[in-house]
């Protein structure tokens, strides 16, 4: 099977309305309780390290997946920038917010392959499975920046916010070789993801001069995670959060604050935010 048709496959399988209705299963008793779940659980989320939780824990148990990334903004095809803003829930230790942030060209670049390919598709959400076998010049592969080489499949599903004039992507992302997911479960799942993930505050990228870093270092002998760590205690993350920014325990974060709070002669973390702030 080459590339072409591997995409394609997916995206015939959906747009088939009434093959795709004689492969839906009935919502089990079972599934459904689970469903119930995670909605009852949803409204329990406040932060991003929630978000984060909620997504591996409750919804990973009917949506298996690695990663979800999320990505909104104006897709206009006549527009020449897109500003987009994303947010990431990862459990692989090199994927997060801030990597993304780092390589905008080629996320941006895949963002709107996977828009495109969605609206060819009616709008309606789709799967690209076996993506490790596809031809390295098909259009979505070949956009697929390299910190994402470990997925296989990954699952686009679309909303459009006509009131902000803007759409959302949300795309899931697998180690396994497909996406096996029934049409009734996105439709009850999504919107609850899509109401969680608008009332949380999303990662921003850390956006620090230089000659500020080399002050800090110099003045306070700050090392450069010490210096990354206090960056995010500055945008309000808590412990958990920047451990999972980080990829690195709590235990660590706090050693490395109190490593900060020694070198700057202070107690609490908002002394240490105010001191390299005038410093």
């Amino acid at each position: 099977m080459n590339a072409k048709t591997s995409v394609d496959h997916s995206l015939q399988h959906i747009k088939n309305d009434n093959k795709y209705k004689k492969n839906q299963k009935p919502v089990t008793p079972n599934l459904s309780e689970k469903i119930l779940s995670i909605i009852a659980s949803s409204y329990s989320v406040n932060k991003h390290i929630d978000f984060y939780n909620w997504l591996q824990t409750n919804v990973a148990e009917v949506l298996p997946h690695n990663m979800l990334l999320a990505c909104w903004g104006n897709f206009d095809r006549n527009s020449q920038k897109f500003n987009f803003n994303y947010d990431v829930a990862s459990n692989l230790a090199n994927i997060n917010t801030q990597a993304l942030f780092d390589s905008p060209e080629k996320t941006e670049a895949l963002m709107r392959q996977l828009y495109k390919t969605w609206s060819a598709n009616n709008n309606r959400w789709l799967t690209v499975n076996n993506i490790d076998k596809v031809d390295e010049n098909d259009e979505i592969k070949s956009k697929l920046p390299d910190i994402f080489n470990e997925f296989k499949s990954l699952l686009v599903y679309g909303l459009s916010d006509l009131r902000a004039s803007n759409d959302c992507l949300y795309v899931f992302f697998s180690t396994d070789s497909t996406f096996m997911v029934q049409d009734s479960l996105m439709g009850l799942l999504m919107p609850h993801i899509d109401n969680v993930l608008r009332k949380i505050q999303h990662i921003e990228p850390v956006d620090i001069s230089e000659a500020e870093r080399v002050s800090a270092i110099k003045s306070y002998n700050l090392s450069m995670r010490e210096l990354e760590i206090i960056d995010w205690v500055k945008l309000g993350k808590t412990d958990s959060e920047i451990a999972m920014i980080l990829y690195i325990s709590q235990n660590t974060v706090k050693s490395h604050l109190k490593h900060v709070f020694e070198k700057l002669n202070v107690t609490r973390r908002a002394q240490a935010v105010a001191k390299l702030s005038y410093s």
